[in-house]
C-alpha cells in the first residue's frame, strides 16, 4: 500500500455507521470497518474484489469511544465529555493526549502553512505540480454539488476532482445522526492532525453536514480523487449493539495499559513524530 493510499483512507474513517432508533441510548455499539482500494477496478467489478487496506474497530462503552486501526496497530480513546483524546501505542508503550482546542490550533496551523504554499506559485510550474496546488486548494476550500436519491437513499458530492457516494438510511430516531456525526466531525479532525500527510477535513466536515441535512447515516461511503494516480476508495461498515467477548477484553487491556505507570507519556508532537518515524518507512 502506497503512502498516499494509506493517509487518504483516514478521510473515510471517521464515519461509522449506527442503524436502529434506539441508538441514542445504547451503551454498547461496535463497528468493523473496511477500507478498500478501489483504484485498479474496472466500473463494472464488484467492491468486494478490491484489496482491503484498512480495517478498523470501533467500540462506544461508557460514554467513551476507542478506536483501534490495524494497520497501526493504534489505539484512540475519545472522550466527548472531557473534549480529548488520548492516543495509546501498544508496541512502542507511548501514549499522549490531545484537546479539542488543540485540534483546531494544530489545523489553524496546518491550513496557514498551506495558504502559504498557494501564494507563491511559480508561473514555470509544471501541469502536474498546478494540479497538485489546486487539490491542496480545494481541500481547504472545498465545494460540492451536493444530490440526493431518496428512493435509494445515496447522497453524493461531486465536484471536478473529487467526489463522495454515500449508502445510508434515515433512522426512526433522528437524535441519533445529530449525536453520532458530533463524534464523527471530531474524529475526523483528530485524523488529520494525527496524520499530518492526510487530507484536510474540511471537505469530510461538508459530508457530514449534507448528512444532517437529511437525517442520514451511512452504510458505504466512497471516495474518488482525480490525484496523481486517482484514488479510488471504499470504506464499509458493519455494526452491532452488542460487544464480542473479545472486545470487553480489549477495552480491559487497554485501559489497564493506560494506567500502567510505566507508559511513556509524551506531548503530542514528541508522540506524533516518534510513531510516524518508526511507522512509515516500515508500511511503505
Amino acid at each position: 500500500m502506497t503512502r498516499w493510499i494509506r493517509f487518504a483512507c483516514f478521510a473515510l474513517l471517521a464515519c461509522p455507521a449506527v442503524i436502529a432508533g434506539n441508538a441514542v441510548t445504547a451503551q454498547e455499539i461496535r463497528v468493523y470497518t473496511t477500507i478498500r482500494d478501489l483504484s485498479g477496478q474496472s466500473s463494472s467489478a464488484s467492491a468486494e474484489h478490491g484489496p482491503v487496506v484498512v480495517r478498523s474497530l470501533m467500540l462506544f462503552h461508557a460514554g467513551k469511544i476507542y478506536d483501534y486501526i490495524e494497520p497501526a496497530r493504534e489505539v484512540t480513546v475519545y472522550e466527548p465529555a472531557h473534549r480529548r483524546f488520548t492516543i495509546l501505542n501498544p508496541r512502542r508503550r507511548l501514549c499522549s493526549e490531545l484537546t479539542q482546542d488543540e485540534i483546531r490550533h494544530f489545523l489553524g496551523r496546518a491550513e496557514d502553512e498551506a495558504q502559504k504554499r498557494l501564494a507563491f506559485v511559480p508561473d514555470e510550474s509544471s501541469a502536474s505540480a498546478r494540479k497538485a496546488l489546486e487539490f491542496l486548494r480545494f481541500q481547504i476550500q472545498p465545494e460540492f454539488a451536493a444530490s440526493f436519491e431518496k428512493d435509494k437513499q445515496q447522497l453524493k458530492l461531486m465536484a471536478d476532482n473529487f467526489e463522495y457516494v454515500v449508502e445510508g438510511f434515515q433512522p426512526e430516531n433522528p437524535e441519533v445522526v445529530g449525536r453520532y456525526l458530533h463524534v464523527a466531525d471530531w474524529m475526523a479532525q483528530f485524523n488529520s492532525v494525527l496524520h499530518p500527510q492526510s487530507l484536510f477535513p474540511a471537505a469530510r466536515l461538508k459530508l457530514n453536514q449534507e448528512l444532517r441535512s437529511h437525517g442520514l447515516l451511512p452504510l458505504t461511503v466512497s471516495l474518488k480523487a482525480e490525484t496523481d494516480p486517482v484514488l479510488h476508495l471504499q470504506a464499509k461498515h458493519e455494526w452491532t449493539w452488542n460487544f464480542q467477548k473479545t472486545d470487553r477484553q480489549l477495552i480491559d487491556n487497554w485501559d489497564k495499559q493506560l494506567r500502567d505507570p510505566n507508559l511513556r507519556k509524551l506531548p503530542f508532537p514528541d508522540f506524533q513524530k516518534e510513531t510516524l518515524r518508526a511507522e512509515i518507512p516500515r508500511k511503505q
